[in-house]
């Protein structure tokens, strides 16, 4: 299976701020609910990139709301503040005054005015959230209180704004399909009240984005494509986060040469834009990215050693260099020099403020050099820390909530003893005897107050471990949802085109059967037999020559064992998409389901097609195959007796040579 690409450092941080430098970007509005006139023009002065008199604005604004003793006028003024504060890149001052409107704002009665400065603070403080403190969980929190009180305020023209940046807020946390739920969201409330083009940029980036998160190219291109196609409207500072995601969209899809001339025209064009100097060499490092992609490392270390000095001595940064000094490892790997790779990332610790998907990406590249090397414990061990990095996240701060608990009871403890010693010092020897019964007393309630205490924490600790797992089963579920729905609302769409008959009955039935087994991460094998022959039977009709389908149950087989939900549809799939798409259109198509016992213990489920061309090895697997695999190694994970996955490329069946997929399974699988 191809293993992932891990996105450049300075992309995650530059999207982070697509959709949060507008934030108050609708000037006129059809509600009677209107802004400050003075704020409007603020706002105004702030597009057009004239921040020093949008700050002397400001400042008038708020002694004006002194003067006339006006805590609403105020209250936007420090609102206002915040949002000039965020284009300056004033961080402090972003979250002071965003803090001094809501404490205000939080004690009023609820009202649609009170709402709409509500929206607006809290997508402020959303924002210092995201761009300066790298915390999804918390700017995720400010954007979804902005969005109810941008439906609460009942000004429309709000919307898009308040759903595009809680939709950006998801992404940020890989919570992909509530992103795009709310970026569509936007943009279909942008379309009903007829905003103007500059309104749809960061929406058309922020849907292509999660789409490339994704890996759903085909659609990541449509989007890509209508930003691409009003580029020349952008502002440049619009056209800088474009070209940035457009280029990682070919990045992720390995087309590094085209990913490579998207950034070239973008360093072209920022070598004509003064004062670009930070957007340039960012733009060095990611150039620097698809250099060492295409085996060009002499250019990489150029553009790495320009922005290294940047970075170090002009801008300090110390999340970019972090990344920089990953990619100067994968420069000493291309050149050989794998002792000096290792020996950078010990010179060179990761940042205290990476995200998650740079410690990943360090981890990788780790990975490899103590392959290079021969390495193979220090090899397993970064890859265990690469595959348990968010489990091991949560566990630190499990074991952080306990050692709290454990030093107050301590501290509890020092004081009760003093005490104690005080009091049987100045008592004569018959209180003493009454303090030493009463001092056993506290000891032993003390003793079951811990023991309690102990096992409230264990039954905590366990809570929090079940969710934990459940939140890794609905994720794997919602990566596998978008990818089967896409392909079968695709191929519904080429029926149509082609005036076959539709199955659009069928595929809805289809679609609620699979969202209710989505939810569960194993149901009894007849369900998933059943919906896989509802799945065929969608996909079948594709112009070509009829489907052989036939399953075989060995005799004495109760389908009622539990099995892996959607597993067996996705080898389906797999023989529709990579197998019988290379046969000619009147070639025969045969699909057989074979259930069979091993053992006492063991059932194989095995699944073969013919195809047309047979290779000596897997091909790379997909979005299925990977949701498969990792289905299967979360279900070990809670499963003495162990599920296996088989493919073989060359297998023979009907006197057809073809793929067989089997996943041999307990027939005891617990959930």
């Amino acid at each position: 299976m191809k293993l992932p690409i891990y996105k450049p450092i300075w992309i995650q941080l530059l999207l982070s701020a697509i959709l949060l430098a507008n934030i108050s970007s609708c000037k006129k509005r059809s509600d009677t609910l209107t802004m400050t006139p003075i704020i409007a023009e603020i706002n105004d002065t702030l597009r057009a990139g004239n921040i020093t008199k949008a700050i002397e604005m400001t400042d008038a604004l708020k002694k004006r709301a002194l003067i006339n003793k006006d805590s609403a006028l105020w209250s936007e003024a420090m609102v206002q503040q915040g949002v000039n504060s965020y284009y300056l890149g004033n961080a402090p001052l972003v979250l002071t005054s965003s803090d001094s409107a809501l404490m205000w704002l939080e004690r009023q009665k609820p009202s649609k005015e009170r709402a709409r400065l509500l929206t607006k603070a809290y997508q402020t403080h959303g924002a210092y959230y995201d761009q300066y403190y790298f915390n999804p969980d918390s700017s995720a929190l400010y954007f979804r209180k902005a969005v109810d009180n941008a439906e609460m305020s009942g000004i429309k023209e709000d919307l898009p704004q308040a759903y595009s940046n809680y939709a950006n807020a998801m992404r940020m946390a890989a919570a992909l399909d509530s992103a795009a739920f709310y970026y569509h969201r936007a943009i279909t409330v942008a379309d009903s009240i007829g905003l103007g083009t500059e309104h749809y940029i960061p929406l058309y980036n922020g849907i292509a984005s999660v789409l490339t998160d994704m890996r759903d190219f085909d659609n990541s291109a449509y989007w890509w494509g209508k930003s691409m196609g009003i580029l020349e409207t952008m502002s440049q500072y619009d056209k800088f986060n474009t070209l940035t995601g457009y280029g990682n969209d070919l990045y992720y899809r390995e087309d590094y040469e085209g990913a490579n001339n998207v950034l070239l025209r973008l360093r072209n064009m920022l070598d004509s834009v003064p004062g670009s100097r930070w957007e340039t060499m960012f733009t060095n490092v990611n150039l620097a990215d698809s250099y060492i992609r295409l085996g060009e490392t002499s250019k990489a270390t150029d553009l790495l050693d320009s922005a290294s000095n940047y970075f170090t001595e002009e801008q300090p940064n110390p999340v970019v260099m972090s990344y920089i000094h990953t990619l100067l490892m994968r420069v000493a790997m291309a050149k050989g020099e794998y002792e000096h790779g290792i020996n950078l990332a010990k010179i060179h610790p990761e940042a205290d403020t990476l995200r998650l998907e740079q410690h990943l990406a360090r981890l990788k590249t780790l990975e490899e050099l103590y392959n290079s090397v021969g390495n193979n414990r220090m090899s397993y061990v970064t890859r265990c820390r690469h595959d348990h990095l968010n489990d091991s996240l949560r566990s630190e701060k499990l074991k952080q909530q306990i050692s709290a608990l454990n030093a107050r009871y301590q501290r509890d403890h020092r004081i009760l003893d003093l005490e104690a010693s005080a009091t049987r010092q100045q008592a004569n020897i018959y209180k003493l005897m009454a303090v030493i019964a009463i001092a056993i007393a506290i000891i032993i309630a003390l003793i079951l107050f811990y023991v309690i205490r102990r096992s409230n924490m264990r039954r905590r600790e366990q809570r929090m471990m079940n969710k934990i797992v459940s939140l890794r089963q609905e994720n794997l579920r919602s990566r596998v949802t978008p990818h089967f729905i896409y392909n079968a609302l695709n191929h519904e769409l080429y029926n149509e085109k082609n005036g076959k008959p539709s199955h659009l009955d069928a595929l809805v039935h289809l679609i609620r059967r699979q969202q209710i087994i989505a939810s569960e991460i194993l149901v009894p094998f007849s369900e998933e037999l059943n919906f896989t022959g509802d799945y065929i039977k969608v996909i079948s009709d594709s112009g070509r020559a009829p489907i052989d389908y036939t399953y075989n149950i060995e005799q004495g087989i109760d389908l009622e064992f539990l099995f892996p939900s959607m597993t067996l549809q996705i080898l389906v799939e797999n023989a529709f998409k990579h197998g019988f798409s290379t046969l000619a259109p009147d070639a025969e198509r045969k699909l057989f389901i074979s259930i069979e016992r091993i053992n006492d213990s063991h059932i194989s489920v095995s699944v073969f097609n013919n195809c047309g061309t047979v290779v000596s090895k897997a091909e790379k697997g997909g979005t299925g195959l990977k949701v498969l695999v990792e289905t299967i190694r979360l279900i070990n994970e809670h499963n003495k007796e162990q599920t296996s996955f088989h493919l073989d490329t060359n297998a023979e069946h009907y006197g057809l040579k073809g793929y067989n997929a089997t996943i041999i399974i307990p027939n005891n699988l617990k959930k």
